[in-house]
């Protein structure tokens, strides 16, 4: 088993902010980094928005109104209640309560250590004296007591005392962790209802309706489409909304809650893996399987859901995050609007739809340029896949498939090039100097594959689609029935081939893409997994809001205690971030102090 590491054993040399804040409280400097990094997590996207705004969509706009513009994009990330506060109250208030829950640890961490011994001796002993015992007794008289004992056995055994001793400053670093963990989860705590007091959170309740489209939207989503205002009218009545798609109030700091639950989970399931003995019979290989690609089925199955909910429930995922996913796939929001009416029963062959399906149908089949005929389910007993393919896509279904996976490979390229190409620039603009084609062509490749990737994701689904309801049913030769096939199966074959594509991406970026995406697929499964009572309650509103409070509290505690004593454990960007976070904090160890995260 590796020796556990604190994140740096060197001091180093202090940078900007640890000099300026050398005379200061030590929870001072983790404060003021977590707050910087909180700022800068609201406010440069707001900067970015307003200049990406202004390059886009050029207007005649004095450069004051500009510059107010992005004054107020700066100043929004020092609203007293958002991400920049919570953010600092979580680490430097960790730090702050660190050494006042300490002997509360010790004595805690005392008695399982006694219990523990007491078992392993075969000892009966009254449990309210042990108690007592472990309550008045220091750690140090304890570990002093069990080394006389150790050191007893060990030269009956001949065995080494140093070994005793390991273990013992082994006993020294678990308090200190779990010291940290609990005020980290205690602080973390207080973050969280400081971004529940704003008045963002208490949200009205609102239908997460079918995807809405109007013009503005159709311009934003699909700019090769035509204006959808033969689907629903800007300014008509809404659409009615299912009963499964009302939900109470959402918390505004799910999305964080779930970001850091998984983030806290990975730290922790590394932990264990470390020291979890090696595998041993029949199950042994099926364990080293899951050890080595266990990001890659991850994201498989997040992958699946996400996708399975986006069809079907788009309710059930962030609004943004879907509307992102059907601007990068291209699909005409009608046909997918025809394929829930598939699923719910209202679009099936050889009987006449309602008057909304009608409507869709005609909408759809204008697009394409054909007789309305051809769409409506009363009418036909298969709908041609060239209404699936659209105008990008025309043609068959592998030139589909090609054609999807070309443009898709270009529209992420653009997407890619900056993310494999800002991170050099700013950290390593040496060695890009000293060799610039090679990193030039270090960066295209990277940029390529990722793009890569994700064009197959886009591809797979579609051609898993018509893989499913076109080829299927003509190699059947009639044995399979189309209105199956329509209703759900062939975007289930989609959803799940999908997520094979992340097997072109290296070891690392799986593991990043995999932590991307468990938390929207822990999103879209929230409303299947909790009872939909609960959600129309007071106590069982409360129960959640509290739930909420408390996952995020241990799942941060333990990113944030790894961060300090064990960053090895910290996979992905959140490593360097909390690594910035905590650098400069000072971990007492045997009475000398060390600094973390160099």
């Amino acid at each position: 088993m590796p020796r556990p590491c604190l994140a740096s054993t060197s001091p180093g040399q202090p940078d900007l902010i640890a000099r300026l804040l050398k005379d200061t409280h030590p929870s001072t400097e983790p404060f003021v980094r977590a707050y910087a990094l909180g700022w800068a997590a609201t406010s440069f996207p707001a900067v970015l928005r307003v200049l990406l705004g202004a390059a886009t969509r050029p207007s005649k706009r004095p450069l004051r109104q500009l510059l107010v513009q992005l004054a107020a994009a700066l100043s929004k990330g020092f609203d007293p209640r958002g991400l920049a506060v919570a953010f600092g109250v979580a680490v430097g208030g960790a730090k702050w309560g660190e050494g006042s829950v300490e002997p509360a640890v010790r004595k805690a961490y005392l008695a399982g250590v006694e219990q523990a011994r007491a078992l392993r001796e075969g000892k009966t002993k009254d449990k309210g004296k042990g108690k007592a015992r472990a309550t008045d007794e220091s750690l140090a008289e304890c570990q002093q007591r069990v080394l006389q004992d150790a050191q007893g056995e060990a030269r009956e055994a001949d065995e080494a005392p140093a070994m005793v001793q390991q273990g013992l400053s082994q006993d020294e670093r678990n308090v200190h962790a779990l010291s940290t963990f609990v005020s980290a989860a205690i602080s973390s705590l207080v973050a969280l209802l400081i971004l529940q007091s704003g008045k963002s959170y208490r949200r009205p309740i609102r239908p997460l309706a079918i995807q809405t489209v109007d013009d503005k939207l159709d311009v934003l989503l699909t700019p090769y489409a035509p204006p959808l205002s033969t689907v629903i009218r800007a300014g008509g009545p809404p659409p009615a909304v299912p009963p499964e798609q009302l939900r109470a109030a959402q918390s505004p700091t799910l999305d964080l809650t779930l970001f850091v639950l998984v983030r806290g989970v990975d730290t922790l399931a590394r932990l264990l893996y470390e020291r979890a003995p090696p595998a041993r019979g029949r199950a042994a290989p099926l364990l080293r399987f899951l050890a080595s690609q266990g990001d890659t089925i991850v994201f498989w199955l997040a992958s699946s859901k996400i996708m399975w909910a986006w069809f079907y429930r788009p309710h059930l995922l962030p609004p943004s995050y879907g509307k992102w996913i059907l601007q990068l796939a291209r699909m005409d929001p009608r046909l997918l609007q025809l394929l829930r009416y598939a699923r719910a029963g209202r679009f099936v062959y050889g009987k006449q739809p309602d008057a909304e399906v009608v409507e869709m149908c005609a909408a759809i089949a204008k697009h394409a340029g054909k007789d309305a005929s051809l769409v409506n389910p009363a009418l036909i007993d298969r709908l041609d896949c060239s209404f699936v393919h659209g105008k990008l896509g025309a043609g068959s279904c592998e030139i589909n498939a090609a054609k999807r996976w070309a443009r898709a490979f270009l529209d992420c390229l653009l997407i890619y090039l900056p993310v494999h190409a800002i991170p050099p620039l700013l950290f390593n603009l040496r060695r890009i100097l000293r060799s610039p084609s090679s990193s030039l062509l270090r960066i295209l490749l990277a940029a390529s594959r990722s793009s890569a990737f994700l064009a197959t994701f886009v591809a797979s689904v579609y051609f898993g689609v018509c893989l499913t309801r076109t080829r299927v049913p003509q190699l059947a030769r009639g044995l399979v029935a189309q209105q199956p096939l329509d209703s759900g199966l062939c975007v289930l074959v989609g959803c799940a081939m999908c997520g094979a594509s992340v097997l072109i991406e290296n070891k690392r970026r799986r593991r990043e893409m995999a932590l991307y995406c468990a938390p929207r697929a822990l999103y879209a499964l929230l409303d299947e997994l909790v009872p939909a009572s609960l959600h129309q309650s007071r106590a069982g509103v409360a129960l959640a809001r509290w739930a909420e409070r408390a996952v995020f509290a241990l799942a941060s505690g333990t990113v944030v205690s790894a961060a300090v004593h064990r960053p090895d454990a910290v996979s992905g960007i959140v490593r360097g971030v909390t690594s910035f976070a905590v650098k400069g904090w000072t971990v007492q160890e045997g009475g000398a102090g060390t600094e973390a995260a160099q």
